[in-house]
Formats: C-alpha cells, sequence, structure tokens
C-alpha cells in the first residue's frame, strides 16, 4: 500500500474507530429515485427471524405494496433464494432493534443469490445485510435482474459472495445503489446485458479482487463519488463490451496487493467513458474518451475528499457491525484537504 507524508493527512482509521451510533439518512438520488416504494401499502412488520412462516422475512416480500419493517433484529439464516417479483415494496431495517438485519445462508448447500429481485419494480431497500452467499458458481448476495427497474439500494452491506456481491444484469434498468458498503470478494460487482440507466454513487468497494465494478454491454451507467479500495492483481473498475459511463470524483486507493496501473480499466471494445475529478494512482493511464457526460439525474456531488469522509462515517447497514467497521479501520490513505493537492500529486492523480 501507498503510505502518503503529508502534513495534512487525515488518519481516517483512528477517527472512524466506533461505528456511528445514528442511523444515517440521505435523499434518493440517480436513477432509481423516482420511486416511491412501498408508501400508502400494507404495513408489514417482521417479528420472526425464521426463515419462512408468517411474520418473516421472506412472508413479508412475498406481496406488493408493502412498506415491511422489522420489530426483531439479528441474522436470517435463509434454506433457499428469497426471491421478490411483485412492486412497490419498500424494506427498511433502520428501526431494527440492535443489532439490525443481517441474511445470510443457513448451510453450504444454498444455491443461486440469496437475496434475488426479478422483474420486481419500484423497491427502496435500506439498511439490511447480505452475506456469505455460499454458491461459487451463482451465489450473489444480491442479482437485480430479469427487467427489474425503479429500485433504490440505500445504506446497505454485502460482503464475501460465494459469486458477486451485488450483480445487476439482464435488461434491469433504472437502478440506484447509495451509500452502502460492497466488500471483500473475488467478484465485488458485475453490471451486464442489456442494462441501462444504473446510478453507483457514494459506495465503498472495498476489497474485491475485481469488478469495483465491472460494466458489460451496460450503457448510461452514472458512478459518481464512490469510493474503490484494495483491488487485487486483477483490476478495480473495468469497462468493455459496449459499455458507457460517467467515473466523477471517485476515490481510488490502492491496497497491499494493487496494481495502480489497473485501477481502471477501459477495453477497446467500450462504447465511452466521461471522466472528471477522479483521484487514482498516477500509473492508471485511463482518461475520457467522450468530451462530455452522458445524461443522468443529478447526484449531490463532493470532492473525493469530502466523499471518502462521508462514506467512512455512513455507509452501510447501521448500525455498523464488526466486519463493516473493520473495513472502514483499514483504510489508511486518508484524503487531504483541497489546499493540499500539490502534495498528493505524487502518488495520486486527478482525472
Amino acid at each position: 500500500m501507498k503510505t502518503l507524508s503529508l502534513t495534512a493527512v487525515l488518519v481516517v482509521a483512528a477517527l472512524l474507530a466506533i461505528a456511528p451510533a445514528a442511523v444515517h439518512a440521505r435523499p434518493l438520488q440517480g436513477f432509481g429515485a423516482d420511486t416511491v416504494g412501498g408508501a400508502g401499502g400494507e404495513s408489514y412488520v417482521v417479528t420472526s427471524l425464521a426463515d419462512s412462516g408468517p411474520g418473516t422475512f421472506r412472508d413479508a416480500v412475498s406481496q406488493s405494496n408493502r412498506e415491511i419493517t422489522f420489530a426483531v433484529g439479528g441474522i436470517i439464516a435463509l434454506e433457499s433464494t428469497v426471491r421478490v417479483t411483485g412492486h412497490h415494496i419498500t424494506i427498511d431495517g433502520s428501526c431494527a432493534p440492535v443489532p439490525g438485519i443481517t441474511i445470510t445462508a443457513a448451510h453450504s448447500g444454498v444455491l443461486g443469490a440469496l437475496f434475488d429481485i426479478r422483474g420486481a419494480n419500484d423497491m427502496i431497500v435500506r439498511h439490511i445485510r447480505v452475506v456469505d452467499a455460499p454458491d461459487p458458481n451463482a451465489g450473489d448476495n444480491l442479482r437485480i435482474w430479469d427487467g427489474a427497474h425503479n429500485i433504490v439500494i440505500d445504506h446497505c452491506s454485502f460482503r464475501r459472495a460465494g459469486d458477486g456481491n451485488v450483480d445487476i444484469c439482464i435488461d434491469a434498468h433504472d437502478i440506484t445503489v447509495q451509500w452502502s458498503i460492497i466488500a471483500e470478494t473475488v467478484k465485488n460487482s458485475l453490471i451486464r446485458t442489456g442494462l441501462t440507466n444504473i446510478s453507483l454513487h457514494h459506495n465503498l468497494f472495498i476489497l474485491g479482487d475485481e469488478r469495483n465494478p465491472q460494466l458489460d454491454d451496460a450503457t448510461n451507467v452514472d458512478m459518481v463519488n464512490n469510493v474503490i479500495y484494495g483491488w487485487a492483481t486483477n483490476y478495480g473498475t473495468r469497462l468493455r463490451n459496449g459499455a458507457s459511463a460517467n467515473l466523477v470524483k471517485n476515490y481510488y486507493i490502492e491496497g497491499d496487493n494493487s496494481d495502480g496501473s489497473d485501477a481502471v480499466v477501459i477495453e477497446p471494445d467500450a462504447s465511452g467513458v466521461y471522466m472528471d475529478g477522479n483521484v487514482m494512482p498516477t500509473s492508471c493511464p485511463a482518461q475520457s474518451t467522450t468530451p462530455t457526460p452522458f445524461p443522468a439525474p443529478p447526484v449531490t456531488e463532493m470532492s473525493p475528499a469530502d466523499a471518502l469522509r462521508a462514506i467512512l462515517e455512513e455507509a452501510g447497514a447501521q448500525p455498523r457491525d464488526v466486519d463493516d467497521t473493520s473495513y472502514v479501520n483499514s483504510i489508511v490513505a486518508a484524503p487531504v484537504e483541497e489546499m493540499s493537492w500539490g502534495a498528493l500529486k505524487a502518488s495520486y492523480r486527478s482525472g
């Protein structure tokens, strides 16, 4: 890892060693933000951490037009995929008792995605964790696909999937993933196959060997103010196969096994990328291939330094658990004030 010897460096790990007590709220922004979710629908309170039956998460998402909250906190161990195919659903874990809501597999034989949003529309998902999907071939923690649209994933946490932590694929459109932590797997996030209008903003992509994210046959992807930390020997973010995207004011920080030159990889068959204000290693040659940004709804933009501070303070499901706190504390390459940019340029550049 590169160590920055700057008098203005803020050692973020020391400042954020304790998880924030407050549950943070941010406005919905980006391509998915027009959804109202389940507002005005039936109120359903999850009262059981069991896999199935009355009062469970599985039962809660089995019907449309619901606002789902939790009267219990803890681990929901799934015997099989929870699939959502309905519409106008809000899942809000922000008021769940400590330690919040964690969804995982009950055993290593659970195949496919843990949380599968297939063809659904108008959903808001807030403050839940989905972790440790065991299937190495198709074990996504979260999969959004098959024409799903008008969906926002906000302040959620995903880690250690057997396949992808967050995969968005096959004709999905108008999706936002914001203020979330996507962590610690080989293939962190795949955005591919006939997609358009995807917003990724103010997320922490951390310790994913590759796909942070990978954009493949996906157009109009808007990546703003994300932090990408500690990709391994493969790459950070990659565009290929007709993909087009805005990469604006993201912060790429090398980890112990990162190759700075692969922070952003633009393959020859990518359609186009607009890059502006990103902080990345000087060894990364990526640059804009188009002079103007692709159209996207407004997202509140911060400087990369301010975005890094805000993401490390509040991204992910709240209250933070031990793993998310550990991820945040592992980032020791800290932001600097804008006036200190000149000192930072020896190792990182803006582009």
